[in-house]
């Protein structure tokens, strides 16, 4: 499932999950950044070895098949 949001719920949401990972109701992350100059990095956060490996594969395989 994917998200579009604008600046301003995209930054309501990080507070969400800021808030559920501070709280321990959000367990693996997996974030890929695209900067302005082009320039993307992926970042994988907490999770065991399993997910982070998993989220980490997924969303590049799921990109790839786009």
């Amino acid at each position: 499932m994917n998200h579009l949001l604008g600046k301003e719920a995209a930054v309501a949401m990080f507070r969400e999950l800021l808030h559920e990972a501070e709280f321990g109701s959000l367990n693996c992350v997996a974030l890929r950044i695209f900067r302005s100059d082009g320039a993307a990095e992926d970042f994988v956060v907490g999770g065991t070895a399993q997910q982070q490996v998993g989220a980490s594969v997924e969303p590049q395989h799921e990109l790839a098949q786009r």
